[in-house]
């Protein structure tokens, strides 16, 4: 059964409650469940997480059909997603987290006419610097140490592509770890930097990752090689392949794509800038 099939067969289940349908890149969703607090704030974290592209909408079908199920002491919180579950919890606030990462990623995998890359992203003199990377890279640390120096601001959490290459802002504020694993987050403007509004074309993919001492050494990859390097990073590789694959391979023809693992953030960010300078048009 398709996912909008399994929406649709859930969505008709009546739980006494005013559900929250919206449209956010393309994407339909319902938000339903058996409390109507729980779905306020849900639909209030979607709005927030989604940094506000998000518009009511009067719809059958869904792609996505998200059920908040309250416990009956109201003890613990269950979610499913088209009629599966997906995870339950007791703290009202760590489950509400939980589906503001969700919602996100719903939305970034069946975006109608953009691609989400798992990237961090800033500009520089015009064009963009995409950084896809897993969890764990130090991929928002690098993000946060460009801006410091002078790069613009897009993202530390998806690359979004439209059909011509050219990457939007999504600018949320950027999540950085303490050597504990703890999670903070820094504004802009405590960086010091500018966020970027409009659009621009990719001038450079880079696949790194923080290895500790090492000189970075880039590899200049053909584009075949890029699309293929870059494939995992998109999140609507599995619901839309061919656009996806379309939008990296305008991308990967267009933008310097390359590889290597770095040192250090703060030594690594001017090195770089000073790449870019010379090697992107």
């Amino acid at each position: 059964m398709s996912q909008p099939q399994k929406a649709q067969a859930t969505l008709h289940r009546d739980l006494g409650s005013r559900p929250f349908d919206f449209e956010s890149y393309g994407v339909k969703i319902r938000i339903n469940g058996n409390d109507q607090d729980l779905i306020d704030d849900a639909a209030e974290v979607a709005k927030k997480s989604l940094l506000g592209v998000v518009r009511g909408i009067n719809y059958k079908d869904f792609d996505h059909y998200f059920e908040l199920i309250r416990s009956s002491r109201g003890g613990s919180f269950r979610i499913e997603q088209n009629g599966e579950y997906v995870s339950w919890g007791r703290s009202r606030r760590k489950f509400l987290k939980f589906f503001d990462s969700i919602i996100r990623v719903a939305v970034g995998e069946y975006a109608v006419d953009r691609v989400f890359l798992h990237a961090g992203v800033v500009g520089w003199k015009g064009k963009a610097i995409v950084l896809p990377a897993d969890s764990f890279q130090g991929k928002s640390t690098l993000v946060a140490e460009l801006v410091r120096q002078g790069a613009t601001y897009f993202s530390d959490e998806f690359a979004i592509l439209d059909i011509d290459g050219l990457v939007y802002p999504f600018a949320r504020k950027i999540a950085l770890r303490t050597e504990n694993y703890r999670t903070y987050e820094l504004t802009i403007d405590e960086l010091g930097g500018t966020t970027e509004t409009l659009p621009a074309p990719v001038g450079m993919v880079l696949l790194t990752g923080y290895r500790a001492g090492v000189t970075w050494k880039p590899k200049i990859l053909s584009p075949g090689t890029g699309v293929m390097k870059i494939m995992p990073f998109a999140l609507s590789l599995n619901s839309r392949p061919e656009f996806s694959l379309k939008v990296l391979h305008n991308v990967s023809t267009r933008a310097i794509i390359a590889s290597g693992s770095r040192g250090s953030a703060k030594l690594f960010a001017r090195t770089l800038l000073n790449f870019v300078d010379k090697h992107v048009d």
